[in-house]
This record gives C-alpha cells, structure tokens and sequence, in this order.
C-alpha cells in the first residue's frame, strides 16, 4: 500500500523526504498533524490516526476523541465512507482514495493506494433475480445524466449539480443537442425521475419547499449504483479545461 501527503507548498514531497511511505503487508502507519505546518506528520506522538495494510486490504483508525474522518474515493462517484472518533480498523473500500482530516486551519489529506479487491469468479457469481435498472447509453436522456454527474465524477462528492442552463451549456458541442434549451433538456431530466430512476421519495416537495431537487436526486442515486462512471464522459465534448491542458 501507498501513502503520500503533501508538504508546505502544497506539492507532493518525493521518496525519502517524508511525503511517501510504501507499507507492506502487516505493517502499519501512525500517522498526526504537525502544529508548526499543518501537514501530516508520520509516527507523531499522540496520534491522530493508523493505517494498516494485509494481504487483501487496508483499514484505517481514528484514534480521536470528537473528529470524524471521511475516506472519499479518489476515483469519482462522490462515494465516500465515515470514520467515527475512536472507531478501529475500518475496511477502506475503494483502490484510490484520500482520507480527509478537519481541522480549524482547513482540511488535511491522506491519499491512499490500497490493494485490490478480491472478485467472485464469474461463474460463481448469483445472477440477479429481479429486474434490474437498465440505461441505453446510446440515448439523449443518458447523455444528459452524465453531464449532471460530470462534476462530481471529475471532482469531489461536494461538487454542486449543474442547473439547467450549464447542461445546455455543455451539451452544446454535442450533435443530438445543437438546438437543445432549458425546456428539452428539463423534459429529459423528467423522463429520467418518472420512467427510469425510482427518485421520487428523494426529490418529493413537503409544505416549506423540495427536498432535494430532481437534479440533485438522479445524481445521488446514478452515482451511488455506479449508473454512470468516468468512461461515460467519453460522450461529452472536451471541457474547457481539457482543451486548456492539451
């Protein structure tokens, strides 16, 4: 397993100098925050947490009194698992991810490369017996999912939900969409809240106001399922910061 931390100017530190440490089965990092920087600091005394690696997987501890820990998967989705204070040994579930520390200065962060997971071979593996939800990826409406999970599959799980303007925006480049506006593109976004996705608890209005948009509901629920992933972006044009890059 990899763990890497980043130094005072924000860049990682290379091997030997503190900002990596590869741990091999059964051993184990302590790791606390230094008060001069800020920083992660490996093997402090009193530590904040612990990071243990096995054969087949690597847990984390909190070892605090009152801070919870989130663990966000570095590979999209806006998945991300919490580590209550005190709490041992949790399973970290995702390959890549960062482990996310509040303090009153900002938010420090771990980033963890763990082992992979163990899979069921194929042909030992139960095939559903209900229905399962099905999406044409080939359709308009899927297109319009991705682009409202686009920012939180490239960035973080606060990332906000498009508005009905920015997908149109977005989707300019795109052919079935040259002449899309707010009212075809909502019509899409309906489609997806009624036909396809059960998100009618998660968006449903009470008396002071909705609960959660239906944009914001679709997202939630694709990216939780795993409805929508990061090779879906291959149908949106390049983003501008793409094209900035290149």
């Amino acid at each position: 397993m990899i763990v890497t931390w980043q130094n005072d100017s924000g860049h990682l530190q290379g091997c030997g100098s503190g900002g990596r440490i590869n741990l091999k089965t059964g051993e184990e990092l302590k790791f606390g925050i230094s008060k001069r920087s800020g920083n992660i600091q490996p093997n402090a005394e009193p530590s904040l947490g612990a990071l243990k690696v096995s054969a087949e997987q690597a847990t984390v501890s909190n070892l605090t009194t009152s801070t919870t820990y989130a663990v966000e998967n570095l590979e999209g989705g806006a998945e991300l698992v919490k580590v209550r204070p005190r709490q041992l040994d949790l399973v970290i579930p995702f390959e890549m991810s960062r482990i996310l520390i509040p303090t009153s200065a900002g938010v420090t962060e771990l980033t963890v490369y763990a082992p992979p997971p163990r899979l069921l071979q194929m042909d030992l593996a139960t095939r559903a017996m209900v229905s399962s939800i099905h999406l044409d990826k080939t359709s308009k409406y899927f297109i319009v999912l991705v682009a409202l999970c686009e920012p939180r599959l490239r960035g973080s799980s606060m990332a906000a939900v498009p508005s009905l303007r920015e997908v149109v925006e977005r989707l300019r480049g795109v052919d079935q969409f040259k002449d899309a506006n707010r009212s075809s593109v909502n019509y899409h976004i309906d489609y997806l809240a009624v036909r396809k996705l059960p998100v009618s608890q998660w968006s449903k209005c009470e008396d002071d106001g909705p609960k959660h948009s239906k944009r914001e509901a679709l997202v939630a629920f694709a990216l939780r399922f795993d409805l929508v992933s990061e090779e879906d972006l291959l149908l949106l044009p390049p983003s501008s910061a793409s094209r900035r890059a290149s």
